[in-house]
């Protein structure tokens, strides 16, 4: 048994040692892409000038060389410290002489060993987009909407054809667009800051009541925030208690506050972001004159004829519209979902439901709905690839999407991003329901 033991021990200890020598390899060329894209010790930044992928630019009539696949620690000691090519001749003046240690010097050639091959999804001819969706009509919907987008640049944005792969491993795609969350994982991808994989216009799962936006720095919502969103409820409950006879709102004079009875409805009376958010609405009904009045809901009889802001799920949609008699209900259209057309057709008369985007047709179904907004989640992603270039990274991607201001998509509206605000788009629509033909009709827009 010894004996087997002695016999067995050298190769394990080979294998943890190669398995020491992977790890820090990969720690070498991730310091590497740091320095290559942040500079060191505060010199400039080698990607301002090679590339993202090292491809090399040119720019005012010089040419940086390219710098992927080059190994030799030699020839990039001299070009880096003192300015001497391959071919002994004197660099150009505008590349910087560094100051760089010799371990800080091994990770950046660590880095230029991989480079070009550290960011899937993308060659010369393709890039591949992901998208997480189940198999259901939603996801069919979406597809097509980023299909119908991506059929507007046919022949490819620089020469790169943009392919779609429906949930795909998180090593084949170079950005995610428009992925329904809830019940499904989004494409998860560990990189570092200058490598993150761009998220674009995630889309939530109907008929689930979510009141948390988790925001990312590499997420860019479409929509509004849960926060704007939850408001808005309020707003359009306010300018219905001040329409005249007619159904239309009055025009909006200095001091012409409403002065109405709200419920405030809801079921999960366990969640942290709710009670972030009806700490936000208690405030905006006292400046807007609404009384607001709050319940956990149960079956109880409520006030006939108040309206009522249902913040929950579609589970007890029904017995909420019960119990209230002639009052409207005032919820979101993403957590109730399809439901509602499963009301008897005078219960989902009286529902509002609010759509968190603008669509294409004032009368529509909620798959559809959903392929306008994946339509402009892929026409975004567009745009942004545009404006990157041609010499093409994850880095410019990201830059450029935080630059996007009032970038109009028909159909849907004006979209828009900046560094820390990551929620493209402030308005939407009120809906009502005609749960006999299996539709919704636009009220008004926000």
């Amino acid at each position: 048994m010894m004996a087997r033991f002695w016999t067995v021990l050298p190769v394990l200890l080979w294998l943890f040692s190669a398995g020491i020598a992977t790890a820090a390899d990969e720690q070498a060329w991730q310091r590497g892409q740091a320095m290559y894209h942040k500079g060191w010790n505060g010199q400039a930044a080698c990607v301002r000038c090679h590339g993202n992928q090292g491809q090399g630019r040119e720019e005012g009539g010089l040419r940086a060389p390219p710098l992927a696949g080059k190994p030799d620690q030699q020839h990039l000691q001299r070009a880096l410290l003192e300015g001497v090519g391959s071919n002994g001749q004197t660099l150009h003046p505008l590349m910087p002489r560094y100051h760089i240690d010799a371990a800080s010097l091994n990770d950046l050639l660590a880095y230029l060993n991989v480079i070009g091959t550290d960011t899937p999804g993308l060659t010369d001819t393709r890039l591949r987009v992901g998208v997480s969706l189940p198999a259901n009509v939603y996801g069919a919907a979406i597809q097509a909407g980023l299909n119908r987008a991506f059929d507007q640049v046919a022949n490819g944005v620089y020469g790169r054809k943009l392919e779609l792969l429906v949930n795909p491993a998180s090593d084949q795609v170079f950005v995610e667009v428009a992925s329904l969350q809830a019940g499904l994982q989004a494409i998860s991808y560990s990189a570092t800051d200058a490598n993150k994989l761009a998220v674009i216009g995630s889309l939530p799962l109907p008929g689930v009541a979510n009141f948390s936006d988790m925001p990312a720095s590499n997420n860019f919502y479409l929509l509004p925030s849960i926060r704007e969103q939850a408001s808005a409820l309020l707003t359009q409950a306010a300018l219905d208690a001040r329409s005249d006879i007619s159904g239309s709102a009055p025009d909006n004079v200095p001091g012409n506050k409403a002065s109405q009875q709200l419920t405030l409805i809801y079921d999960l009376g366990n969640d942290p972001a709710l009670h972030a958010l009806l700490k936000e609405l208690r405030e905006q009904a006292r400046v807007n004159h609404q009384s607001l009045r709050e319940q956990i809901w149960s079956a109880k009889v409520r006030k006939p004829g108040e309206a009522v802001i249902y913040l929950g799920s579609a589970a007890n949609l029904r017995e909420v519209l019960a119990s209230i008699g002639d009052g409207l209900v005032y919820a979101s259209a993403i957590h109730i979902g399809h439901a509602s057309l499963q009301l008897p057709p005078a219960q989902a008369a009286r529902l509002r439901l609010l759509l968190p985007w603008h669509t294409s047709s004032p009368v529509f179904d909620l798959p559809t709905a959903y392929s306008d907004a994946a339509y402009a989640a892929g026409m975004v992603l567009i745009e942004a690839l545009k404006r990157s270039g041609r010499q093409l990274g994850r880095a410019e991607l990201l830059q450029q999407l935080d630059q996007l201001r009032d970038f109009t998509v028909a159909g849907f509206g004006k979209i828009g991003f900046h560094p820390g605000q990551h929620h493209g788009s402030h308005g939407g629509q009120l809906l009502a329901v005609d749960a006999e033909h299996g539709i919704f009709t636009v009220l008004r827009t926000w």
